[in-house]
């Protein structure tokens, strides 16, 4: 039971972190201007749908319960959100 509300919380949060990127993709914010750099929008863009993609399966594979296809997700949730972070120092 924890297992699912943890990867029900982790899920949320990718979900959160993958909106705030998609819907920041034509606005400045932080260090960040993606209105004046077309090359960072469309790197915003994707990875915005990309997180809230990951967060969507790792939803629903959490609810099922099966602890290697969690972990699996889990992971998968976790080397995306590392290469996120990456990539957006690339435009700092």
């Amino acid at each position: 039971m924890l297992i699912k509300l943890l990867t029900s919380l982790f899920a949320l949060i990718i979900l959160f972190v993958g909106y705030y990127l998609y819907s920041h993709r034509r606005t400045d914010f932080m260090l960040f201007k993606p209105s004046s750099n077309p090359v960072l929008s469309g790197v915003l863009k994707n990875t915005g749908r990309i997180l809230i993609g990951i967060a969507i399966l790792c939803f629903i594979l959490g609810l099922m319960g099966n602890t290697y296809l969690v972990l699996a997700s889990l992971f998968i949730g976790m080397i995306a959100t590392t290469s996120v972070l990456l990539t957006l120092m690339r435009f700092m």
